[in-house]
């Protein structure tokens, strides 16, 4: 266990982090830090707390003090201390907003608290995926002249089905014009005129209309700044263009094998999150909002989630109503990640 002095100290550089990160007095840093993230009546009370806590863990093994346990993030195995946060986190930011009024979204207050516990990848809201995590990637359709051009995979978040929809990009500018070039390429039927073909064509047709439409919902592909750019995804050597919805459940229900899962704290907040997944070497970015739903179960839409609706989830394996959360409800998608997402995650 690190000494009763050495946390001691930790509770002061938290203060200390606190009243900068919200360009606050230092003395009310501190008064902040006892009673809005660890629920105590002031500092010295906290401070006290703190020698009593470290005195009964001999006893206990471990902090009592619901709120003050969290201290120990980053001095012990921390795993549960972490999961448990995620949990706590929205309170102590409500309590901090109760308290003094900060000039900040709630989103990147949350990031200030987890920058707060030295959890460096929750504050940019990265997500890493474990080493067990693997994609096993099928075709989705049977008559291209490729049959490696247009891809798909499941996978869960929070127990949610979501699929991968992957596409050969075929050149090295990601502009509109040169992809929508590389879309002919890809989507090329080796026999046009068998019936196989015939069947398929409108199926093909129908992921050519979506992706352009995912596309130019998620990104200004014709005016990119450097960092705006979206990344692409390498699977067996070449490049591919991926988007992903949840899975409608009754497609969902058909699916035998494990899913590799993906845990993704969501916050009940108005503010549209995103989240970075670090898949190995690679990256995929997870956006999602919250809607209103009133008593006469009619969601209330906001301008990103209609946009949504109106283009990702129109494919016809999306689910097309909200995932329920914590009682709430929320609509999210998946596109390619770009340098900005680390960016403005990490501002």
């Amino acid at each position: 266990m690190i000494s009763a002095l050495a946390l001691d100290t930790k509770l002061r550089l938290q203060a200390k982090f606190l009243a900068n990160s919200l360009n606050l007095p230092q003395q009310l840093g501190k008064d902040l830090l006892a009673r809005a993230i660890y629920c105590t009546q002031n500092y010295d009370y906290l401070s006290e707390l703190l020698f009593q806590e470290i005195c009964d863990t001999k006893i206990f093994g471990t902090f009592q003090h619901h709120w003050l346990k969290y201290l120990l993030i980053c001095e012990c195995q921390d795993d549960l201390l972490i999961d448990d946060l995620h949990k706590s986190i929205e309170f102590m930011a409500k309590r901090l907003e109760t308290m003094i009024v900060i000039n900040i979204s709630k989103i990147r207050l949350i990031s200030i608290l987890y920058e707060l516990f030295g959890l460096g990848d929750e504050a940019k809201y990265i997500i890493t995926a474990p080493e067990y995590f693997t994609l096993e990637w099928k075709h989705c359709f049977k008559t291209l002249s490729d049959n490696q051009s247009v891809l798909y995979c499941d996978f869960k978040i929070n127990n949610i089905s979501y699929r991968l929809i992957a596409t050969k990009l075929l050149v090295e500018e990601f502009i509109l014009k040169n992809f929508d070039n590389s879309l002919v390429q890809s989507l090329k039927q080796k026999n046009e005129i068998s019936e196989d073909a015939k069947t398929e064509k409108p199926s093909i047709e129908e992921h050519k209309h979506w992706l352009l439409n995912s596309l130019n919902f998620f990104t200004n592909s014709d005016c990119f700044y450097e960092d705006e750019v979206p990344y692409t995804y390498e699977i067996s050597g070449h490049k591919y263009v991926i988007y992903g919805f949840p899975l409608r459940p009754s497609l969902a229900e058909t699916i035998e094998t494990k899913l590799p899962a993906l845990n993704v704290s969501i916050k009940t907040i108005i503010e549209k999150q995103v989240f970075i997944f670090q898949l190995e070497q690679q990256k995929l970015v997870f956006e999602c909002i919250h809607v209103e739903t009133p008593a006469i179960s009619v969601i209330k839409n906001c301008e990103f989630s209609n946009g949504l609706k109106e283009t990702l989830l129109n494919h016809k394996d999306a689910r097309k109503f909200p995932i329920t959360l914590h009682q709430s409800y929320f609509f999210g998608g998946i596109r390619p990640f770009c340098d900005i997402d680390y960016l403005e995650n990490s501002i």
